[in-house]
């Protein structure tokens, strides 16, 4: 099956982004997550003002997108140098992935819920050393490890298990940009209550953003 995915700009901005699964337009796991309200946030805009809030969040977005690139690279079997802005960022994902991980099962795979009707791309499954069955992984480059990526990492566990594929555990790796050669990991197990709280968070989204209009439709 082949998958769009389907961004929704508005004033150049990406603000939305839906997956095209059987015909049918599916918000993305992040895009429902984006309607949680994010306090420290405001502050932090408040403080610095739109402008330079959002020359920040881009070059955060920048780092982050290739720091995905080069460790997807390594998933692959591909032979990365990266630059020495990201080395010691791309060697800390390979020194956690050569100690941690017995075998790659999923890379950058999309994935979805026909039952919920939400989809993501999921940035790595893996079956860790001593473990029977994988893990859902996040790799993240934010300045921290917040609690809504806990509901992120029960989304694509739910659409996994529908797509027929069993996953044992959930775990954030939090590669450091300010410490670059250092990760860190948290793990996640109570999906229930994780999963739970993400239905209320797609279900607000549908019911703000579901009337958005207005807004262009880029396939990409």
């Amino acid at each position: 099956m082949f998958v769009w995915a389907v961004n929704i700009i508005e004033k150049g901005k990406i603000m939305s982004r839906f997956y095209d699964i059987d015909g049918k337009l599916y918000p993305s796991v992040t895009t429902a997550l984006g309607v949680i309200r994010k306090p420290f946030l405001e502050v932090w805009r408040g403080k610095l003002g739109n402008d330079e809030a959002d020359r920040i969040m881009h070059e955060a977005a920048d780092l982050g997108s290739t720091v995905h690139d080069y460790c997807h690279m390594i998933n692959t079997g591909q032979v990365v140098d990266p630059t020495d802005e990201y080395r010691e960022m791309v060697m800390a994902y390979q020194k956690w992935l050569s100690s941690t991980v017995k075998e790659i099962v999923l890379a950058e795979q999309v994935v979805y819920s026909h039952k919920y009707q939400f989809a993501g791309r999921l940035d790595l499954l893996a079956t860790l050393k001593g473990d029977k069955y994988p893990t859902v992984i996040d790799i993240k480059t934010s300045k921290g490890i917040y609690p809504d990526m806990a509901l992120q990492l029960a989304a694509y566990q739910q659409a996994l298990a529908e797509m027929g594929i069993k996953s044992n555990r959930r775990l954030i790796l939090h590669i450091d940009k300010i410490e670059k050669g250092k990760s860190k990991t948290k793990e996640y197990r109570d999906h229930a209550r994780d999963f739970t709280v993400f239905l209320y968070a797609l279900e607000l989204y549908r019911y703000f953003e579901g009337g958005r209009t207005n807004a262009s439709i880029v396939k990409g």
